[in-house]
C-alpha cells in the first residue's frame, strides 16, 4: 500500500500531535528529527512493497509462456504470486495488517530511540498509533473503492494486473487524491 505523500505528512503530524502535544505520551528531543525518523519507516514500506511488486512481474514476466499455456489468468497468478513473496518476505498485503507493522514499526522505533523520553506503556503508545493509521486506512479504502468503481463503469471490462488496469488505476486514483487536496 502506497500512501501519498500528503496523507503520510499529515499521518506523522497526527501522531506527534496525539503521542507528544495533546497527551504528553512521549517527549522528543528534536520534533523535525523525530519526524523524519517515522516518515522514513512509511518510505522504508513501500520501498519493501515497490520490491515485491517489481519482484512478482518479474517473475509473471519469466512465466508468461506457462501462463498461456494453462489459460491461468494475469490477475488470479499475479496475486498467488504476490501473496507467497508477501509471505516470504514478511509483508502484510492487507491495508489493515500492514498499517499494524507500521504502527509496530513506529512504537520500537519510539522505545529504542535515546532522544525520545518515553512516559507512558509501549502498548498505549502503539495503540494510538494504530488508531490513526487505521484512520487513514480507511480514507485510502474509500479512495481505492471509488477508484474501482469508476473502472468497473467502463462500457468494456479491463482486467484487474494488466498493464491497462494498473494505468488507469494510478490516473483515477491521482484524480482522487488532488480532489481530496492530497496531491
Amino acid at each position: 500500500m502506497r500512501l501519498p505523500e500528503k496523507l503520510v505528512d499529515r499521518i506523522v503530524d497526527r501522531i506527534i500531535k496525539e503521542l507528544y502535544e495533546t497527551e504528553k505520551l512521549i517527549e522528543p528531543e528534536d520534533l523535525y528529527t523525530f519526524k523524519k525518523k517515522i516518515i522514513a519507516i512509511f518510505k522504508e514500506a513501500e520501498e519493501q512493497e515497490k520490491l515485491l511488486d517489481d519482484k512478482t512481474k518479474e517473475i509473471l514476466k519469466e512465466k508468461l509462456e506457462l501462463l498461456e499455456e494453462t489459460s491461468l489468468d494475469y490477475r488470479t497468478a499475479y496475486k498467488t504470486i504476490r501473496s507467497k513473496l508477501a509471505e516470504e518476505m514478511n509483508i502484510h498485503t492487507s491495508r489493515r495488517e500492514r498499517m499494524n507493522q507500521i504502527a509496530q514499526r513506529i512504537r520500537d522505533m519510539i522505545m529504542e530511540d535515546p532522544t525520545v523520553e518515553i512516559y507512558e506503556e509501549p502498548g498505549l503508545i502503539r495503540s494510538r498509533i494504530k488508531d490513526i493509521l487505521m484512520e487513514a486506512v480507511k480514507e485510502e479504502e474509500e479512495i481505492d473503492k471509488e477508484v474501482r468503481e469508476r473502472i468497473r463503469s467502463y462500457s468494456r471490462r479491463i482486467v484487474e494486473g494488466t498493464p491497462e488496469w494498473n494505468h488507469l488505476y494510478r490516473r483515477i486514483y491521482e484524480d482522487a487524491l488532488k480532489r481530496r487536496g492530497l496531491l
